[in-house]
């Protein structure tokens, strides 16, 4: 379409947001000024969807037995009658040099992928229908989120967070001490810091080699932290410059930071590790290799709900180029395919957490409670080992690890193949109950951590996903929409942890234990909830994030 039919569709859109909504003046204004036509559809279109999914989201009791059969068929009306294995449809997406990812065509408790929605992807990501134009207009008041609905509370989720602003030295500090950025600071070694002087902690964003579109700047940045958690120092790449707090740049190079480690965080541990990895991997070996009535199946069936159709259409908005996330960020997509490259090359997404190695400062931090990412990660991965365990104990380890067991477990380990952490061959039952553990872990707590991201897209100043070269403090408007639609597409509600699954658990003729085994879990995890509210309640800064009360079944959306 030419430019004139492009301006045309856009005020098009923009009355009908107007007269659903009833924008100020000055939102249709900066929403014809900044943003492109599909920007302008998303906008029109995501947020009463969502709010009308978040009023009536799924629920345990919305998980049946009868309805788990993807990829076997029945013979016989018993719980334990004969499965045969069905063909099942794979859909395989090369994302980069060394990425390849095997998603299943159909979802065990939801739809399969259809045309349509292959249709629907494409059309999104067609230039010739949606051009990719990039702009930069910003505005100081974040009234347009609310007047499209995207604001918090509406299609984005309301904050459990308070005075996480990320403004002051000490907010800012506080992204990665009690916030998504910890699991950076976790993976750090201080040892290869080049400014010891500037405190024992660094996180290091080397991204500064990747190219991005014009008009913006390059990413690429390294913060520095004193021993009490406060920023001391943000390295910039791109000028080869140290700036320190108080010096001229230092809001630029705190806004560089945040932008580093959101869109870092988001692209990295959330879409390709959580996502695309362990989400994605757990669900098609299981579905694969592990008829329905197989009590690892069994286990796994709650922590794989609606994994498939998420993850199916994060290729159409998230990963494929023009995707809301490569237009919402700065890179060229030759850069992105890098970046997931090496996101894939660098996982270590199955090492069990307590086994990974933290650096002596950090341990210190723990041991004070001052790093809860750790001290109650571990706390959290040692309720779901024991409820993994209990699981294996009264299923009995000849039942879970039979020829369809180990080839899950061979699947699994095949799948890890060619990242930083690869599963171990098979050894004993300790191997599979660490695997099982690490999937249940990074489905539940590690993606409450880096999945809720509503405290960084909820206000223009928070952070964003990438650099303007005419303002390099805050979020073009353009971005800052499509992070709230993204944000908000990945909260809407699923079903929660901490719940009975009563149509599930030792239901449809499944054996007794399961719901033994279950309810014990749910008391141990409302222990664990209250211990981490009590915790939060004597700590200077909150972190609220790995309360099993919070955490949802799945990564789901």
């Amino acid at each position: 379409m030419s430019s004139c039919i492009h301006n045309i569709a856009k005020k098009i859109i923009v009355r009908g947001i107007k007269k659903e909504n009833d924008i100020s003046s000055n939102t249709e204004k900066l929403l014809l000024e900044a943003c492109d036509t599909l920007t302008l559809a998303v906008v029109s279109s995501q947020p009463k969807s969502i709010i009308n999914m978040n009023e009536n989201p799924g629920t345990d009791a919305d998980v049946y037995s009868r309805n788990v059969d993807l990829g076997w068929k029945k013979f016989g009306t018993e719980y334990d009658s004969i499965w045969r294995k069905l063909h099942l449809r794979e859909i395989t997406h090369q994302i980069s040099p060394n990425f390849k990812v095997h998603v299943l065509g159909e979802d065990d408790l939801f739809t399969r992928y259809t045309c349509v929605e292959k249709i629907t992807g494409k059309v999104i990501r067609n230039t010739l229908i949606f051009p990719m134009k990039d702009t930069a207009v910003y505005t100081n008041s974040s009234e347009v989120l609310s007047d499209v609905e995207l604001g918090e509370g509406q299609a984005q989720p309301r904050s459990y967070n308070t005075d996480f602003d990320m403004q002051s030295d000490e907010s800012f500090s506080r992204i990665f001490f009690y916030g998504m950025g910890a699991t950076l600071l976790a993976a750090q070694d201080s040892s290869d810091s080049p400014r010891s002087d500037l405190g024992p902690f660094v996180v290091e964003i080397p991204l500064h080699e990747l190219a991005v579109r014009a008009g913006f700047r390059k990413y690429g940045c390294r913060i520095h932290f004193s021993q009490d958690q406060k920023v001391t120092a943000v390295y910039d790449y791109a000028i080869d410059k140290t700036i320190t707090p108080g010096e001229e740049g230092w809001d630029q190079a705190k806004w560089l930071a945040k932008v580093n480690t959101f869109f870092f965080v988001t692209a990295r541990e959330h879409l390709v590790w959580n996502h695309l990895i362990v989400s994605n991997v757990a669900t098609r070996e299981s579905i694969v290799h592990l008829q329905p009535n197989h009590p690892l199946r069994r286990l796994m069936t709650i922590f794989t709900y609606r994994s498939t159709e998420v993850n199916t259409s994060a290729f159409d908005s998230l990963v494929s180029k023009h995707s809301l996330l490569h237009r919402s960020s700065a890179f060229t997509y030759s850069s992105m395919t890098k970046l997931f490259d090496a996101a894939y090359v660098s996982s270590n997404a199955f090492e069990p957490f307590p086994e990974r190695n933290i650096n002596p400062p950090l341990t210190k931090l723990v041991d004070e409670g001052k790093f809860p990412f750790v001290s109650e990660g571990i706390e959290y991965y040692q309720v779901v080992e024991d409820f993994v365990r209990d699981w294996v104990a009264k299923a009995g380890e000849d039942n879970i690890m039979d020829p369809q067991g180990m080839m899950f477990y061979k699947g699994m380990r095949e799948a890890s193949l060619g990242q930083k952490y690869v599963i171990p061959e098979y050894q004993g039952i300790d191997d599979l109950v660490k695997v099982v553990t690490q999937i249940i872990f990074m489905v539940t707590a590690y993606h409450e951590l880096v999945g809720n991201i509503v405290d960084y897209t909820c206000d223009i100043n928070r952070a964003g996903f990438r650099v303007s070269n005419s303002d390099e403090t805050t979020m073009d408007i353009q971005s800052l929409l499509i992070a709230a639609v993204i944000s908000a597409t990945t909260s809407v509600r699923m079903p929660p942890l901490m719940a009975e699954y009563p149509n599930f658990f030792g239901a449809g003729g499944a054996p007794a234990y399961e719901r033994e085994v279950w309810n014990v879990f749910v008391d141990k995890l409302k222990a664990q909830s209250l211990k981490v509210k009590e915790a939060d309640e004597k700590r200077d800064v909150e972190f609220k994030y790995f309360d099993p009360e919070r955490f949802e079944c799945s990564v789901s959306v």
